[in-house]
């Protein structure tokens, strides 16, 4: 994700000529009803504003990225005081296009693109209004939105609790290395100014502690949530064995990886259909030779969230042959659609994967075993029911964000 994968962003019609939004019904907004809109328009006196009990949580959540991820936590952490999300609505709706968007009844929703240096004083004059005393922060990737992070957390953090969410404790290889190289200052002053950072995992854990050592600030671990469900989507792919790979086509996905084992079970005669969606440079690289495998499809663009959803339930499993990882949203996103993964064994990945319960974990950077397990997969039709259950089982018990912030609750 995370690191995050090639989502656009949106959601039904609920920003209607106003700055910020509130829903009208717990989970999604009514056909033919105009949501109600929450005038930011005018100020109240900072006595006003502060003068409220600490007692009650009020929270307010900040997502420069990861739209879907940051509204579900949004909702979850809702249950426990009211929330104002400050969020790019458009990029909301585009990751929502053609689905429905739930909003809990005690979420405002604040549209901020964080794109302007304007945005940090659309977020303060937002916080008046709310009054927060936590603020949780998903940690920004781009110069702007992480100046604009850093402005937002060193005003707040004399009266709010601040809890950072770090996706990434250190960067991907390749382009993302680069990137955050130049955010580097801006991450470590953010990240120094957390009273608590959360990361997805053990692995990611012992990544951040072994970077920073902040005094007084507690690193928690949590799950990554469910995204990109589709609800119970319990239905069998037709045969043949169908297999998909979907995200950030970067050089630490494995992409020449997945291509030799491929090779190798079609030389072996393995029936099997696998697609590949998700633009980026690796697979620029390699698509032509893809092309030459019988029963490859390669989706070189931008593929809409709905897009993703279908193609997700209409595959057998999807496929992660990583080189490195850290937490996964596209895992999250098999996970939450009944759907169980062979991944690389690295990262952050067997955090939360469990070979033959809900995956196939192999060793990275190795075609044979990848395409030993892919065959192993496509020869067993009761283990892929199995893995299956499995992935749905470990949903329900771990990747429900109710769960995880009661969870959260608990130490935070």
């Amino acid at each position: 994700m995370p690191g995050g994968f090639l989502l656009g962003c949106s959601a039904p019609a609920s920003h209607l000529n106003g700055r910020s939004i509130r829903s009208s019904s717990p989970h999604n907004f009514p056909r033919g009803r105009r949501p109600r809109i929450a005038n930011d328009n005018s100020l109240l006196t900072l006595a006003d504003d502060f003068q409220q009990s600490n007692s009650m949580k009020r929270i307010s959540v900040i997502a420069p990225h990861f739209q879907e991820y940051s509204l579900l936590f949004a909702n979850a952490l809702s249950r426990h005081g009211p929330v104002r999300l400050f969020i790019d609505l458009k990029r909301l709706k585009s990751e929502f296009s053609d689905r429905q968007m739930p909003v809990a009844a005690n979420v405002t929703i604040q549209h901020v693109g964080l794109n302007s240096i304007l945005d940090v004083f659309r977020i303060f004059f937002g916080m008046l209004r709310s009054r927060p005393n936590e603020l949780f922060v998903q940690e920004a990737s781009g110069l702007l939105k992480s100046i604009i992070c850093a402005c937002v957390v060193t005003v707040a953090r004399p009266f709010c609790k601040i809890v950072l969410t770090v996706h990434d404790p250190v960067p991907h290889s390749g382009r993302d290395a680069a990137i955050a190289g130049r955010l580097d200052r801006f991450r470590r002053y953010v990240r120094g100014r957390a009273h608590v950072v959360l990361v997805h995992g053990r692995y990611c854990y012992d990544e951040y502690v072994a970077n920073h050592n902040f005094p007084g600030q507690k690193v928690h671990i949590t799950e990554h949530g469910v995204i990109l469900s589709d609800g119970d989507a319990t239905e069998t792919p037709a045969a043949p064995f169908s297999v998909l790979f979907f995200g950030r086509m970067e050089e630490y996905k494995g992409v020449d990886v997945l291509c030799e084992a491929t090779e190798i079970l079609k030389d072996e005669n393995i029936d099997f259909r696998l697609r590949i969606a998700g633009r980026g440079p690796e697979i620029d690289r390699f698509q032509q030779r893809y092309e030459r495998i019988p029963g490859v499809e390669v989706l070189n663009t931008f593929v809409p969230a709905k897009g993703l959803v279908e193609s997700i339930v209409d595959a057998d499993c999807v496929v992660l042959p990583y080189l490195s990882a850290t937490q996964s949203g596209v895992l999250a996103g098999a996970f939450a659609n009944g759907r169980f993964v062979i991944a690389s064994r690295v990262g952050g990945i067997p955090d939360i994967v469990t070979h033959m319960e809900d995956g196939i974990l192999v060793p990275p950077n190795d075609p044979r075993a990848l395409a030993d397990a892919l065959k192993l997969a496509a020869s067993d039709r009761e283990l892929r029911q199995r893995l299956k259950a499995g992935a749905r089982h470990t949903t329900d018990t771990r990747l429900r964000w109710d769960r995880i912030v009661d969870n959260l609750r608990s130490v935070c």
